[in-house]
């Protein structure tokens, strides 16, 4: 892996773990980025669950006259009422943060 995409997905990750959506409904236990695929796999334990749930979080990159944002289009599980409640959520929504300047940087370098 290179520097560059190792700051990437450094990045990514850090946005995961630093986002409130995800906070508000539980504890992130661990988050693999697949930098190849635009997808961060995260392992949650949901309020009120004793076991784990797995989400895989569709990202993209998305340029715009304050910088490159991170948008997060699409999350799915294996889990049935998670998945369907995610992709009911996510047709008409999405989340976008802004990624700090030099990884935007890297990002747009990158794709």
């Amino acid at each position: 892996m290179s520097l560059l995409s190792n700051a990437r997905d450094k990045a990514v990750e850090f946005f995961f773990q630093r986002n409130d959506f995800f906070k508000q409904f539980g504890e992130i236990q661990n988050i693999d980025i697949d930098s190849q695929e635009n997808q961060a796999i995260i392992t949650v334990l949901l309020h009120g669950e004793y076991t784990p749930t797995i989400l895989y979080a569709h990202y993209c990159f998305e340029d715009t006259e304050q910088g490159t944002l991170i948008v997060i289009n699409k999350i799915e599980s294996k889990r049935q009422l998670v998945n369907e409640i995610a992709a009911w959520w996510f047709k008409d929504h999405a989340i976008k943060k802004a990624l700090p300047k030099g990884t935007g940087l890297f990002a747009k370098i990158l794709f």
